[in-house]
């Protein structure tokens, strides 16, 4: 008991360990003062469910796990950037289909005038449209945000420190601002990253690709990618925000 004292409880293990006291001193109250079995036996199922809470681990599969197939996932992504030789930013866009995803434009000087036309147009892996070619990508943060649960009506902040910090634990901890139709992401000691090239270039690092798909998802309207800065542990990711 002692050793359960000493734990910072979240809300799911402390549920576990209020159910286990109610038990003990309920239980252990009735059997001897009441005698009643009804009331022993609820005392008793009290403490078999605190006990069964506090023991099974609320996260069964391991994040550094986790955070392993999200890093993979950027291994298909890579290849084909370098096989489209994708030199633009990527455009992360709203969910459809309850995912989020992601416009490269193939051809310079792409008009984001033209972003209602992309997020209608059919998703195939090389499209067209308002006279631009481009790609469609899913990110792997796509993935991570619809698992998450993510409830759209969070705000910026809120949302991203969910996802990166508590869900995922990629990153130490983030601050974000959003200002004249930007978001900056100062983002603390990430904890996932890629060594691929064009992944970076093109969609940022890791972190800040889920960012981007946070933002996106949160705000319900296209975010560009503009790029970020590396300094020592702290990573700034900056977007554009498009869309009335």
């Amino acid at each position: 008991m002692t050793r359960l004292l000493d734990v910072e409880l979240d809300g799911y293990r402390g549920a576990g360990f209020v159910f286990l006291v109610f038990g003990v001193v309920f239980g252990g109250y009735t059997f001897l003062v009441i005698s009643d079995p009804l009331y022993v036996s609820l005392g008793l199922a009290c403490v078999i469910l605190g006990a069964t809470i506090l023991l099974v681990p609320d996260n069964p599969v391991p994040r550094d796990s986790v955070r392993a197939l999200v890093e993979g996932a950027t291994v298909n992504i890579e290849a084909l950037l370098e096989e489209l030789d994708v030199q633009s930013h990527a455009f992360y866009l709203p969910p459809r289909e309850g995912r989020v995803y992601c416009y490269l434009p193939l051809s310079e000087g792409f008009d984001p005038g033209n972003l209602d036309r992309v997020m209608a147009a059919p998703l195939r892996v090389v499209t067209e449209a308002g006279g631009s070619r481009g790609v469609f990508v899913f990110p792997p943060g796509s993935e991570v945000v619809r698992l998450s649960m993510l409830m759209e009506e969070s705000g910026v902040e809120d949302a991203l420190s969910y996802v990166l910090v508590d869900y995922l634990e990629a990153v130490d901890g983030l601050k974000a601002v959003e200002t004249g139709g930007n978001v900056v992401v100062e983002i603390t000691r990430p904890l996932m990253q890629t060594e691929f090239p064009r992944y970076n270039d093109s969609m940022g690092s890791l972190v800040t690709s889920i960012a981007g798909c946070v933002v996106s998802w949160v705000l319900g309207k296209p975010v560009e990618f503009i790029g970020e800065d590396v300094l020592g542990d702290v990573v700034t990711a900056r977007f554009r925000v498009y869309g009335g």
